[in-house]
């Protein structure tokens, strides 16, 4: 009798022990690194309260804020403990398990219940590879945004219109014959159309930051913009074969009163610095206003591209810098060497032509994989 309550006693003390250390088992916890102004973070939250907290009551949800550096040595930790050295710093990233998402998607929400239950689902995950000819297989959320910004900005700067301009404004500075007027002036028309695009690449990033707020990811406004885009280099490609890179712009009535008031400013011998500064500087503004078509579709993707990464907004004036860098890189080029040989070096070449036939490549590429390769 006491051997039977004894092996009862063995048989409970086991099950107690077992199940035991099953109810003690800490709740699955889903690392989030969040962005307290991304949108896409705020949706994801709301899914995470609403939704697998209700689901899931014993689900730990703990939020990292990404502007902080030691959360992102952890972001990069648990990247690497997943084997994944390739990776963009991006918000909403989420860890469960062994399973990452970085952004938020529909079809993350039924995939992160599966991860929850312990599945692996990362070769699920939304497919971002695209296989372009002589290249392979190349993946544009993992494409690094400096390369971006590199591949984009050097494509829109090459812009026959804003090249026109400067070269406008430096053969008439070099009259002066005075190496300080060169950089002031020409400098000057440079600095005013930087700062004028960079508001508008700064005001597409932000509408669709807005956009991205009410309605949620804006790949389908992206790729249609970038669709448009392609059609409008592919146009100005067939029209520069036929007839030689042409600024259309310039023949505005807008246009034309501006270059014939700069003209007739730096003609002036009595005009004072300050009616020359203004000149100069209207001049740029509206060249730049009026060249706007030239480069349609590159700064609208780029700012939505942006928009989507979540980033905070200095992370932002960074990215919108580095794309202004290269696009007034070949301006700059050509700027410094006026200013070294007080000569404007002009080579007749079909460049332009086939730059806008790499615009529309890339244009199109993008409108695919925004479009169709998601």
């Amino acid at each position: 009798m006491i051997k039977r309550h004894a092996i009862a006693i063995f048989f409970i003390l086991i099950a107690f022990l077992v199940f035991g250390f099953v109810g003690a088992e800490s709740p699955e916890t889903i690392h989030f690194f969040e962005d307290s102004r991304c949108p896409d973070c705020a949706r994801q939250k709301e899914y995470m309260e609403n939704v697998l907290l209700e689901e899931y009551p014993d689900l730990e949800v703990e939020v990292y804020e990404i502007s902080e550096r030691e959360n992102q040595e952890l972001l990069k930790e648990m990247m690497e403990e997943r084997g994944v050295e390739d990776y963009r710093l991006m918000v909403p990233t989420t860890f469960i398990g062994e399973n990452y998402f970085q952004g938020f998607y529909e079809e993350d929400r039924e995939l992160m219940k599966r991860a929850l239950e312990g599945e692996n689902v990362m070769m699920e995950q939304r497919a971002c590879y695209v296989e372009i000819p002589f290249i392979g297989e190349v993946c544009v959320e993992t494409l690094p945004l400096p390369a971006l910004a590199a591949v984009l900005g050097s494509l829109d700067g090459l812009n026959v219109c804003s090249i026109g301009a400067l070269i406008l404004i430096l053969m008439i500075v070099l009259s002066f014959d005075s190496r300080k007027k060169i950089v002031f002036y020409g400098g000057l028309f440079i600095v005013t159309a930087v700062a004028i695009y960079g508001l508008l690449v700064f005001a597409w990033t932000a509408l669709f930051q807005t956009i991205a707020h009410f309605i949620g990811p804006i790949n389908t406004i992206i790729g249609i913009a970038a669709f448009l885009g392609a059609l409008y280099f592919l146009k100005e490609f067939i029209r520069f074969l036929k007839y030689g890179p042409t600024c259309e712009s310039t023949n505005s009535k807008l246009a034309q009163k501006a270059t014939k008031k700069v003209k007739s400013a730096f003609n002036n011998e009595a005009s004072r610095t300050v009616v020359l500064i203004t000149s100069v500087m209207l001049f740029a503004a509206v060249i730049t206003l009026v060249e706007l078509p030239c480069s349609f579709g590159l700064p609208m993707v780029y700012g939505g591209i942006l928009a989507q990464t979540g980033l905070p907004w200095i992370s932002y004036a960074f990215y919108i810098g580095l794309y202004l860098f290269f696009y007034m890189l070949i301006e700059l080029i050509i700027f410094a060497g006026a200013v070294i040989t007080k000569e404007v070096w002009i080579a007749q070449s079909n460049l332009i032509t086939w730059v806008y036939l790499a615009g529309t490549l890339v244009l199109f590429f993008l409108s695919y994989y925004y479009l169709i390769g998601l």
